[in-house]
């Protein structure tokens, strides 16, 4: 039996990416991401319910998201869930899901340049131009 494990989300960034490297030299970037469940209740009153999720992505990939995301701005992003565990302090198993990106896609101003560092804003992709691993 065939199985999926994809994500497709649209929101906002909730902090600049952390880029660092693996011991073997490796770029990761981790990050978050808000998105908005709006819905109508029983009265017909219009509710909304954010939720945070927790981004990761790797290579060059992740040295993009490094010069090119900023808190605040908008993403459509794609990839698959990944759970990882490790022991805590307390002898505790602690769990964390998170998203490996494969896909990610500017979204915002036109010019795509405000909120970058100057060197990147030099070298900033066109808003909508996707970025795959």
């Amino acid at each position: 039996m065939k199985s999926v494990n994809k994500v497709i989300l649209l929101g906002n960034t909730t902090r600049d990416p952390e880029l660092k490297a693996t011991v073997n030299g490796q770029s990761v970037a981790t990050f978050g991401l808000a998105t908005n469940r709006v819905w109508k209740d029983h009265t017909g009153v219009k509710q909304s319910l954010p939720e945070y999720h927790n981004l990761v992505a790797w290579g060059g990939l992740a040295e993009f998201c490094a010069q090119n995301v900023r808190k605040g701005k908008p993403l459509y992003v794609e990839g698959y869930l990944k759970t990882r565990s490790w022991d805590g302090p307390e002898g505790s198993k602690i769990f964390r899901t998170e998203i490996v990106l494969e896909n990610l896609v500017l979204l915002g101003p036109r010019d795509g340049t405000e909120g970058l560092p100057e060197a990147a804003a030099e070298h900033a992709p066109i808003p909508g131009e996707e970025m795959r691993t």
